[in-house]
């Protein structure tokens, strides 16, 4: 093949580097995903984020890492761990979509086999450090100066949008080190009341 000028053949070498380049876009790809990056970083053979569908007809389960789906096979090796349980792999079926899980893998980025899946566990809160409804309510009848207080919704911006509880501030968790400086009173002897949206 004769190229007439030297865009012809740059441009051909680009194209043949692209699809080069794409053959081995395995390599390296997100293995940590959403809120687990705040507190996780990446791990040789695993991959966390949150379980998608689970397939028992093909043995397949879905781990969305950001913005990227895996495909993980698992077989009847394939261990689950949920606290203090150790299961097989049919425990796959009685887990919700979106449940944070790693996963632990054999067979490389290309072809990976779960070996090991572990759940996240809710976090345990001291009972000293919570408070009840009808504290919160209490407090918000005050209002933050006669009270005293700081309550912050850790909800997504959406969510607090939607409505949240009066006298609340938005903080959303996934941009908490970003904004806390400046939306958390500077006093550190005041009391900070957090919500969410459920379990974490």
């Amino acid at each position: 093949m004769i190229f007439k000028n030297k865009t012809s053949l740059l441009l051909v070498m680009l194209i043949a580097a692209t699809f080069g380049i794409a053959g081995v876009s395995e390599a390296g790809k997100p293995s940590v995903g959403g809120p687990c990056q705040k507190c996780h970083t990446a791990q040789p053979d695993a991959v966390r984020g949150n379980l998608g569908k689970v397939s028992p007809e093909f043995n397949t389960l879905q781990v969305s890492a950001g913005s990227l789906i895996w495909i993980v096979k698992y077989d009847d090796k394939t261990s689950v761990i949920d606290g203090d349980q150790t299961s097989g792999a049919e425990k796959l079926k009685e887990l919700p979509s979106g449940k944070e899980i790693l996963v632990s893998y054999s067979g490389g980025e290309a072809k990976p086999l779960a070996t090991e899946i572990k759940v996240k566990q809710p976090y345990k809160v001291p009972d000293e450090q919570k408070i009840t409804n009808d504290e919160v309510v209490n407090l918000v009848a005050m209002g933050p100066e006669k009270g005293g207080y700081t309550l912050v919704d850790a909800r997504p911006t959406g969510a607090y949008l939607g409505g949240h509880i009066p006298t609340a501030i938005s903080l959303p968790f996934d941009s908490f080190e970003d904004n806390c400086t400046t939306v958390l009173p500077p006093d550190k002897d005041r009391l900070l009341v957090f919500y969410c949206g459920g379990p974490t």
